[in-house]
């Protein structure tokens, strides 16, 4: 037994088996604003184009999601889509 683990009360202290029992939350279903803070739903955000709803915060945003959000569908074509770089 270490000497911090003797200071540390016993309330405080972990059992080994306690981390079994949490239940796992699914990675990107959550989202935290960068200015105030607020713990977001994803697809709530993602309906509200990337702005936060606490505070009016404008997150990044990719391209395409930005085309999609500019242009009606079947309105536009891509040009050059099999085209990859030339330095790869």
């Amino acid at each position: 037994m270490s000497w911090l683990s003797k200071l540390m009360p016993s309330g405080i202290r972990t059992q080994a088996g306690a981390t079994k029992n949490k239940r796992s939350v699914p990675e990107g279903l959550w989202e935290k604003c960068e200015r105030c803070g607020a713990v977001l739903y994803r697809p709530e955000l993602e309906e509200n184009l990337e702005v936060c709803p606490k505070c009016s915060f404008h997150m990044a945003i990719r391209a395409r999601a930005r085309l999609a959000a500019l242009f009606d569908p079947g309105s536009t074509r891509e040009l050059g889509a099999a085209l990859g770089p030339v330095d790869a």
